[in-house]
């Protein structure tokens, strides 16, 4: 049996979870033609699959020997985890801290840089428009802004849960997330805009800025409820 059909067996009986990362990206290479070896290779140089997709095309056919086919679809893996997790985003019910979480977790799946983004919600907390920028950097007030007010306008809501992700370091929030934050909330508030949370998702855990830093004025509403007992930065 050649490798591709026993890979293919594993996956036929237990699914892609039975793959290690090596055989999921060998599984891939070999059906553009590459040899067993190239995702091990890969794997020892580049470290992981997200450095992988994170790497140029250039870099990958000079260095590593790919043909712009097969670079140019592995530089599809993040945009296709995002799509995939965005199929499952619409009509979401949204009404706990915990359920923010995981859903803006679902939001910057595959991404490694890092990303702002805004959920829309309905008086009884569904989300109906989710909006994602490429620049994550909340400081970046006065355009951060702008976006929100045009995005909720448009979306014709007046709840909000925004949300951005720390790709390389853990979710605790800067001083700068909470100035910033502080500052949105007041330049939404005289719009009749509710801010309800900001949530921070970073490589070790996700956090409700509204659970843990209470001195932070978020709007409220009853539907929209703490998951656990809120445990306070110091």
């Amino acid at each position: 049996m050649n490798r591709k059909n026993f890979l293919r067996k594993k996956i036929d009986a237990s699914g892609t979870k039975a793959l290690s990362d090596s055989e999921l990206l060998e599984f891939l290479l070999l059906h553009s033609g590459e040899e067993a070896n190239t995702a091990e290779l890969l794997l020892s140089e580049l470290g992981s699959i997200r450095n992988i997709a994170d790497a140029s095309p250039e870099l990958l056919m000079k260095i590593y020997g790919l043909d712009i086919g097969t670079a140019s679809l592995l530089k599809m893996i993040p945009a296709i985890c995002h799509e995939k997790s965005a199929s499952r985003r619409s009509e979401l019910l949204i009404n706990s801290t915990d359920k923010a979480k995981i859903y803006f977790r679902n939001v910057f799946a595959g991404f490694s840089s890092e990303h702002f983004s805004a959920a829309a919600l309905s008086n009884s907390l569904w989300i109906s428009d989710c909006y994602i920028n490429s620049s994550g950097a909340v400081s970046e007030l006065n355009t951060r802004c702008r976006d929100i007010v045009r995005f909720i306008v448009k979306s014709q809501k007046n709840s909000i849960i925004i949300a951005h992700n720390h790709p390389d370091s853990t979710a605790e929030p800067s001083q700068s997330d909470i100035t910033a934050t502080e500052k949105i909330i007041n330049a939404l508030r005289p719009l009749g805009i509710k801010l309800l949370d900001h949530i921070i998702i970073g490589t070790d855990a996700s956090v409700s800025l509204r659970e843990v830093l209470p001195q932070i004025s978020f709007d409220s509403i009853p539907e929209y409820k703490f998951s656990h007992q809120p445990n306070y930065y110091k």
